[in-house]
């Protein structure tokens, strides 16, 4: 229809002077448009069956079993997926892999990714990436014990510039004898490029909380504290993320009455007053072992999560992506209960 009225319009304020075929050429332009921006917006099926059950994500490419793997996003057109991938003792990387004939390539370690790196997001107009790292911060010394922060980079002609950190309104830095996860800040997302979510544990608090702030130009107005989540505030909280539409806060929290064991993944609703009494978002995913790193396909149509699996329980386990169909977590049904 789009392209039929255009031609028409052009055909009748040229007064007929225009040769049919340029009119002809014009259409297979606005069609050839028209076609990219439809493309542009085809979900992707990532599995060509329907994923009821969460399974392991590209198992034997992305999710390995022999390492850990976890914190995937997806680039706006949903061909690259970047995740953190932690290989035996040795620190963690982002890596980054390509969607192409209907299978993912072998990962690499991205170009930015030059320490110890984690938690990749992708800005909704694919040109920042943030990602948490551990590398000092130029003249701000870290006096901590461990300490990671915020950083980005932009896409650049096709490729992503050298990495800069996020100002001081977002990135603390571990006073003398401060130790971890006060002042440690490591994810960092928004859904639409203008109100982002973190979680840190301020310096002189006791909690690791979930906030939100304002992107204004290149600054960040102040942190705001998400409130009402559980009945009590001594649980820790990490890793927010909202689904694509916005409704739903998604995030880690540990040790709740709520939960399963352990570290499990937690949902709130958008209501007209912020968010409402965090729930459970399920045994289908929740389970005795510990998950996290929530996501959402740029589409919506999956979940991503996280797994550890142990084979000592005194010691640190194996942790792999898994995915299943979002409409297969019940989130409307959840709150209408």
């Amino acid at each position: 229809m789009f392209q039929k009225n255009a031609i028409i319009m052009l055909y009748s304020n040229s007064s007929k002077n225009i040769p049919i075929f340029i009119l002809l050429c014009l259409l297979v332009l606005l069609q050839s448009s028209c076609a990219t921006i439809l493309t542009n917006n085809i979900s992707i099926p990532y599995a060509e069956k329907s994923i009821k059950i969460p399974e392991l994500f590209a198992e034997g490419v992305i999710s390995t079993k022999q390492n850990s793997e976890f914190d995937i996003c997806f680039s706006p057109d949903g061909k690259k997926a970047y995740f953190t991938r932690r290989v035996a003792n040795e620190k963690q990387k982002i890596y980054v892999t390509s969607f192409v004939n209907k299978r993912w390539e072998k990962p690499k370690i991205a170009s930015f990714s030059t320490d110890r790196d984690e938690n990749p997001f992708i800005t909704p107009d694919g040109k920042t990436l943030y990602f948490g790292s551990e590398r000092a911060i130029p003249n701000r010394i870290n006096m901590g014990n461990f300490d990671m922060n915020i950083w980005k980079v932009e896409l650049v002609d096709g490729i992503w510039s050298a990495p800069i950190p996020l100002p001081e309104s977002i990135n603390q830095v571990q006073l003398e004898k401060e130790e971890w996860p006060s002042s440690n800040e490591n994810s960092f997302f928004s859904h639409n490029g203008k109100v982002f979510y973190l979680a840190t544990m301020l310096r002189g608090t006791q909690n690791i909380e979930l906030f939100e702030t304002k992107k204004n130009d290149q600054e960040f107005t102040k942190l705001t504290r998400i409130e009402g989540l559980f009945d009590e505030d001594k649980y820790w909280k990490s890793n927010p993320v909202l689904s694509p539409d916005g409704k739903y806060l998604v995030f880690n929290a540990y040790g709740t009455p709520l939960g399963e064991g352990g570290e499990d993944i937690y949902v709130a609703q958008k209501t007209g007053k912020g968010w409402s009494k965090a729930k459970s978002i399920g045994k289908l995913v929740n389970t005795k072992n510990e998950e996290g790193s929530a996501r959402f396909s740029r589409d919506g149509k999956y979940f991503f999560f996280s797994r550890e699996e142990k084979e000592n329980p005194n010691l640190d386990g194996i942790w792999s992506i898994y995915f299943v169909e979002t409409k297969y977590l019940g989130l409307n049904k959840l709150f209408n209960n």
